[in-house]
């Protein structure tokens, strides 16, 4: 029996993994930093460790260093869509327009980022 090709010249099944591993293939912990930049956390929020500062002028803009302060997951990103408020009942200034894997990939790295 002879296999069926794709333009990519790989078997029709190989293909299919192949696609689906892309497609598939959630943002990592490790593209967090990636993604923090990508979705412009930084123009408010530097992350001290990784070297990123804060790129507002505005001081009423700039949020806090990042750094040690994400210890809730689920809080942070339930904050980070606007969806809950903080302790003195505000909530984040911009609602969060990225995917659901690149604000997982973001807590994660913050998390990880320690004093």
């Amino acid at each position: 029996m002879k296999k069926k090709t794709v333009a990519l010249g790989l078997s029709l099944p190989l293909a299919a993994f192949a696609i689906g591993s892309v497609l598939a293939s959630p943002v990592s912990a490790a593209d967090g930093k990636a993604a923090f930049e990508t979705q412009k956390c930084n123009t408010c929020h530097g992350v001290s460790t990784a070297g990123i500062a804060a790129t507002t002028t505005s001081e009423k803009m700039k949020g806090p260093d990042l750094v040690g302060v994400v210890a809730d997951a689920a809080w942070t990103k339930q904050y980070i869509k606007k969806e809950v408020a903080n302790k003195t009942d505000k909530k984040h200034i911009k609602e969060f327009k990225g995917t659901p894997e690149e604000l997982d990939a973001i807590v994660a790295w913050l998390q990880a980022q320690k004093k």
